[in-house]
């Protein structure tokens, strides 16, 4: 017979093993249904999302929890333009001939809806004006040419073949709406942007842009193919390929007008709003209405069809359903369940602080439905949300847990989270792997920069992000469990503290000119790997130059075209000093070994 101590510890095991199979299980009926094919991927703004919301809007409210959206229920709306396309008006002529859309020409996707009747055409290279500053000069395209009520063409990127350190200069000031804006403020009437031959993009005219775009940028805006632009300047006899050449090699190359030659055209383009929605729910305490409180999310979109520029799929895998598993309706899963235990934990004692459980969609079109909540706690732009928020832990993919790892980043945005954390996961025992910078590109950053201290639990990236191969059966279910203890553990603690977190506001990681676009390599970097220097590599895309050139997953990459790599930043900023086609050496670190390999970078688009 046993002991009654030992039948009591005998007992306790066998409830908390059968509570965590029931945990289990309901983790696994979450991710099931909404990285389900009948959901297609919970698109903003799309019904799929609305059932979406639903389902966790009534486990909210089977679990107890207060509707703290709009108007008494679980739900806040926002609008947002879902789409960018040319409407049916569109119409381009050079000297009264007529050319084709989507063959010679396209709108831009941030061009204004308007005609420019016939105007002159001037040339100004990049189109690019910057200052001078300590280290380099001032850069400018259009020197003194006046551009005035005429159309401007310029060339889509900035020079390929100048000194390093002046195109990092440049980069910050090569984007087309940027240029959009200067042409725009010379007085032009509309902007003209051609790749040109020495690009290598795989195609000349800018595609069309799925959501994200906000507005117009006030002028009339278009893309040309090559030869469309070799025909404009034939008047002037000069090729675009020498233009170019010229201008990547840094020579001076001034602006001009291009004489006899008159281009009209009406753009119409057509932004379609839709409207998302998020979840809120909250636990009250009784701490005050007047105290900040604790929030929890996490985002529930995802990508549908992969239409966006942000799907990662394979040729062959284009327009099918990406699931979103991982990414995230597994971090979803884990906000339910947390709700449910600290709803279980709280009953009929509500001591601590509210905390509000939000389910946050838009994240993958730009943080949309985390930046309207936190818009919502306060009356003016940019003021900080410090009174009602403490802080905010989010789950962005914490389905893949491995080896017991999870990384916990943004623990520099308070003094409070080492010491915190660590005393959390005393009753989880997981591997932490604690990482200070708050800017992780996820809902968290929403409320850091609104001045919240914040968390972000994060499992790993891995080969099946963004495709339709992220599915509920390569989920760790027993991960996802011990991943919602920690989180519930933490957000408990936080909600029974007298005092909050103190907030610390930490500089932005340097980022020379900000990521490129363009450069495509095919890596897919482990985001959550700080234990060596370098970049390591968590897969590559099949066909791509990573795969092409031998690097496999789990590769350091310690250098690129010489230039050193010790993290993510650094390795951006060597990526935008490569030139697309020209094969440079990488090198790795591969199980201890320095491997040296050779990869061609390719364009992106």
């Amino acid at each position: 017979m046993l002991r009654r101590g030992m039948a009591g510890l005998v007992l306790a095991i066998i409830t908390a093993s059968a509570a965590s199979a029931v945990e289990v299980g309901r983790l696994r009926g979450h991710l099931e249904f909404l990285a389900s094919e009948a959901l297609e991927g919970r698109l903003t703004g799309t019904p799929e999302e609305q059932r979406a919301t639903a389902y966790v809007a009534q486990q909210f409210e089977n679990i107890g929890l207060k509707p703290a959206g709009e108007n008494g229920t679980y739900f806040q709306g926002f609008d947002f333009i879902a789409s960018t396309s040319p409407g049916d008006g569109n119409r381009l002529s050079v000297d009264g001939r007529d050319l084709v859309l989507d063959q010679d020409w396209r709108p831009l996707a941030f061009a204004r809806s308007d005609t420019v009747e016939a105007a002159p055409v001037a040339f100004a290279g990049y189109g690019i004006v910057t200052p001078p500053d300590a280290g380099t000069d001032a850069y400018d395209s259009y020197g003194a040419l006046d551009v005035t009520d005429k159309w401007v063409m310029v060339l889509r990127y900035l020079p390929e073949a100048i000194a390093p350190e002046q195109r990092d200069k440049l980069r910050a000031h090569a984007d087309l709406t940027y240029k959009a804006t200067v042409a725009r403020q010379k007085g032009a009437v509309g902007l003209i942007v051609v790749s040109g031959p020495t690009s290598q993009v795989r195609e000349e005219l800018v595609r069309p842009v799925f959501g994200g775009v906000t507005a117009d940028h006030g002028l009339v805006a278009i893309s040309i193919t090559d030869r469309t632009a070799e025909a404009l300047l034939r008047p002037v006899d000069r090729t675009l390929r020498n233009l170019q050449e010229a201008l990547d090699r840094g020579e001076a190359a001034p602006a001009f007008d291009i004489p006899g030659v008159v281009l009209g055209a009406t753009v119409d383009i057509v932004r379609e709003r839709h409207a998302g929605r998020n979840v809120i729910g909250r636990l009250p305490g009784d701490a005050g209405s007047g105290q900040p409180g604790i929030v929890v999310g996490a985002h529930i979109d995802h990508l549908g069809r992969g239409i966006s520029g942000r799907s990662m799929a394979r040729d062959e895998e284009r327009g099918k359903i990406h699931p979103g598993a991982d990414d995230n309706a597994s971090g979803v899963a884990v906000l339910i369940e947390v709700a449910r235990d600290l709803a279980e934990w709280r009953a009929g004692a509500p001591d601590g602080r509210d905390v509000l459980f939000g389910a946050w969609s838009g994240e993958e079109l730009g943080l949309l439905g985390s930046r309207r909540f936190v818009e919502s706690l306060v009356e003016e732009p940019d003021t900080l949300i410090r009174p009602r928020v403490a802080a905010a832990i989010n789950m962005d993919m914490v389905g893949r847990l491995r080896e017991q790892r999870l990384f916990v980043q943004g623990v520099g945005s308070s003094s409070a989270w080492p010491a915190l954390v660590e005393q959390a996961n005393q009753a989880v025992g997981l591997t932490l792997d604690l990482q200070e910078n708050p800017y992780v590109p996820s809902d968290n950053l929403s409320f850091y920069l609104r001045g919240a201290p914040v968390l972000n639990l994060f499992t790993g990236v891995h080969d099946d992000y963004h495709t339709p191969r992220d599915t509920p059966d390569k989920l760790n279910y027993d991960g996802m469990a011990a991943v919602t203890t920690l989180t519930a553990e933490i957000a408990r603690e936080l909600a029974m503290r007298p005092d909050v977190p103190d907030y610390v506001e930490r500089p932005r990681p340097f980022q020379p000119g900000g990521r490129s676009r363009r450069i495509y390599t095919g890596t897919i970097p482990d985001m959550g790997a700080t234990d060596a220097p370098g970049l390591r590599v968590a897969g590559t895309t099949a066909g791509g130059p990573a795969a092409e050139a031998g690097l496999r997953g789990g590769d350091i990459i310690v250098e690129l075209a010489g230039m050193p790599v010790g993290n993510i930043y650094e390795f951006t900023a060597a990526l935008d000093r490569l030139r697309i086609g020209q094969t440079v050496p990488i090198v790795v670190l591969r199980e201890g070994a320095r491997v040296t390999l050779s990869i061609t970078p390719a364009s992106r688009e």
